[in-house]
């Protein structure tokens, strides 16, 4: 793992609403890449990132795909609830130079409440979803509060406030270092991380970008297989979402203050939590032609760009789906109001990888469909991505040990015995995304077939 100082901290989701009406196209950079102006408000440097992505590791789009298309190719037909909801500890460490920075207590019980209203499907504006999306409209069964112990075991009300002498903190897109991520850290004036038990939300001045007022990122989930050797580089310790604080809540005494009226329902970082849980913004991050680019999530139609904060519930950009956009969508970009759901697939991809790459997060929570498992981080799978043949390592005695492989619906496709504590798995799969349980270890892994 590299620390805050190494490498540029490739892999992570952007939500950046700018405010400002402006066009961009920047070339110029150590890897090339496009910032796309999108009418009116807002661009995301999300997909700037992967762009860099793509440029500096040509594997790591198919490598992205793969794992979308399978997971949601698991998760169809399977839209109906698990009966299993998560509760997720909350810490706001919120970093402030001024006193207007510094937002009360009822802000942040607010958000959380908006949160679990988002993401339980208790939104007051569920009901405004249209008909023609209602069906797959889904309750994530996934719950939010505020910590009630810190990493030392000390009772907190989950809000840890650190005042700093920096004005405000800085993305500098023309940087391959992730500048954002000084909030992270008490030695750049900032807070430091509780812990991957906890989903950290570091609150603070996000200053202007020069291109418009970003209102915050969030990491994706680190060690998917899919990722793996990408998320080599990002630390724990950097794992969580940042937000600009006026962007937080329903009740914020700061709302006003980035000169935006209508992101004030603390729907950022409703957004914001659906990439820390993987998802991919509605219409795949497309530079131009979104049309052509999909998220790799079947139930949310193709869409061109974001919606871009207008409302328009007549919008129908890709007309060969024979759907308009989705752009009630919180993975969308619009107007608070106006966005209101996630879809069943959108909530079986954020499960999975909850229970598979966050787990520390639900310790304790944690339901197989056939048995109750225990997550645990001793497992090693190499190399992986495989092929033909799938090594296999633990800090446990392995020997004689059974094991099956599924599939990412449940389904088991492979079972057999390690007959060494150095085992070999030979593959036969078709290339997609499958988890190695160990039946009497109580431990499984992930790992992606090319």
């Amino acid at each position: 793992m590299c620390s805050k100082d190494q490498g540029f901290g490739l892999f992570f989701l952007i939500y950046c609403e700018i405010n400002h009406m402006k066009t961009l196209l920047s070339s110029i950079l150590v890897m090339f890449f496009t910032l796309s102006a999108l009418a009116q408000h807002e661009t995301c440097a999300h997909d700037v990132v992967l762009q860099k992505m793509a440029s500096k590791t040509p594997q790591f789009m198919g490598a992205m795909q793969a794992q979308l298309a399978q997971s949601v190719k698991g998760a169809r037909g399977a839209q109906k609830k698990s009966n299993t909801v998560y509760q997720i500890p909350v810490v706001f460490h919120v970093v402030y130079n001024t006193p207007e920075q510094n937002l009360p207590d009822e802000v942040f019980t607010n958000q959380i409440e908006i949160l679990t209203q988002d993401f339980r499907r208790l939104n007051p504006n569920a009901n405004e979803t249209r008909e023609i999306f209602a069906d797959i409209a889904a309750d994530a069964e996934i719950e939010f509060v505020l910590a009630a112990e810190d990493p030392q075991g000390n009772p907190t009300n989950g809000i840890n406030r650190v005042e700093t002498e920096e004005s405000g903190f800085f993305l500098d897109f023309f940087s391959t270092e992730i500048t954002l991520d000084e909030v992270k850290f008490s030695e750049s004036g900032g807070a430091d991380s509780w812990g991957e038990e906890y989903l950290n939300i570091w609150v603070c001045n996000i200053e202007d970008t020069g291109f418009g007022q970003l209102l915050g990122f969030a990491y994706p989930p680190n060690g998917a297989a899919n990722w793996e050797g990408f998320f080599d580089f990002i630390a724990e310790d950097i794992e969580g979402v940042v937000v600009h604080y006026t962007a937080l809540g329903s009740n914020n005494p700061q709302a006003d203050a980035d000169g935006v009226a209508f992101n004030n329902g603390g729907r950022t970082l409703t957004h914001e939590v659906g990439h820390f849980l993987g998802l991919r913004h509605i219409w795949g991050d497309a530079f131009f032609n979104g049309c052509a680019t999909d998220d790799g999530i079947a139930d949310t139609p193709d869409a061109a760009s974001g919606a871009n904060y207008n409302c328009d519930f007549s919008l129908d950009e890709c007309t060969d789906d024979e759907l308009p956009n989705m752009i009630e969508n919180y993975m969308d970009y619009n107007q608070d109001d106006c966005i209101n759901m996630f879809t069943a697939e959108q909530v079986a991809v954020m499960r999975f990888n909850l229970e598979n790459f966050r787990p520390q997060l639900i310790d304790g929570q944690l339901v197989n469909v056939n048995e109750t498992m225990v997550f645990q981080n001793e497992l090693n799978l190499f190399p992986n991505p495989a092929t033909s043949l799938l090594h296999v390592s633990s800090n446990t005695d392995l020997k004689q040990q059974a094991y099956v492989i599924r599939d990412l619906s449940g389904r088991a496709i492979a079972r057999g015995t390690f007959d060494s504590n150095q085992a070999e798995v030979p593959l036969n799969l078709s290339a997609g995304y499958y988890v190695l349980e160990l039946t009497e270890g109580k431990l499984r892994k992930a790992f992606i077939v090319e």
